[in-house]
């Protein structure tokens, strides 16, 4: 197989690939077509306006490599001197996911999610190639839906149907990551998506649970189900902690 020369890419983008893509543009959706550069070459504008551009044509040759600028747009001024590593870190991730769709030619599926006036958005993204005919990816277009990350209905549904029979300790004095793993225990995560979120190996989640906070609410063993009944009934689902009020990817491709 021949390989395409750099100026057949762009001719293809432009002559094929863009005019199928186009009729879109205005209609409510997230999507965007980024080239191998890794930079946008067009969107829907609502995928524009969702990072503070006025329309499409702003977004041309953005990307996440250009992460500070980007990041100001998403973040605003939760862009600090003090979580910009963290936001980089989650650039970096998300350009590892891009480069995953062009080199293995598969489509990849993540949770983005990101954090707003105390609240969580999040987002169902997926990232499929775009193919030449003879094989090559050409480019990938994401697609994006709001979708509930955090599991609110059923737990205040489980929480109402079973409720717990018995006062537990309540404790005010957790550390960071004590806080952290209730707050997203109390918004329907699990241990898995726990370690997702915070870069951590599932085991040290488990570990928190089992030999901190259990012991702390006077648990009996590790009981993750009653530890996030607890979570949900103390109000930690209210408030995001500061440490968290950055954006994270939690992949849904296997380890």
């Amino acid at each position: 197989m021949t390989k395409l020369s750099t100026a057949e890419k762009h001719s293809y983008l432009q002559e094929v690939i863009l005019p199928s893509f186009a009729p879109a543009i205005n209609q409510p959706i997230f999507s965007c077509l980024f080239d191998e550069n890794l930079e946008i070459v067009i969107c829907t504008n609502q995928s524009a306006n969702s990072i503070g551009l006025a329309n499409w044509q702003e977004a041309v040759g953005k990307g996440y490599k250009d992460t500070p600028s980007l990041a100001k747009k998403i973040c605003g001024d939760k862009y600090t001197a003090e979580n910009q590593d963290e936001i980089h870190k989650y650039a970096a991730t998300i350009l590892q996911i891009q480069h995953k769709v062009f080199q293995n030619k598969q489509v990849v599926s993540f949770f983005d999610l990101l954090p707003y006036n105390g609240t969580f958005k999040s987002y169902l993204v997926t990232y499929t190639p775009i193919f030449h005919a003879n094989g090559e990816v050409i480019a990938l277009q994401s697609f994006a839906h709001e979708s509930k990350f955090f599991g609110f209905q059923e737990h205040f549904f489980q929480l109402a149907s079973d409720p717990l029979t018995k006062k537990y300790r309540t404790e005010k004095n957790l550390s960071r990551r004590e806080t952290e793993v209730m707050f997203l225990l109390a918004n329907g995560l699990t241990q898995e998506h726990i370690a997702k979120t915070l870069g951590l190996s599932r085991s040290s989640i488990a570990a928190v649970i089992a030999n901190q906070l259990s012991e702390k609410f006077n648990i009996p063993g590790a009981n993750t189900q009653l530890l996030s009944k607890i979570a949900i009934e103390a109000g930690y689902f209210e408030q995001i902690p500061e440490s968290l009020y950055r954006p994270f990817v939690v992949s849904l491709l296997p380890e």
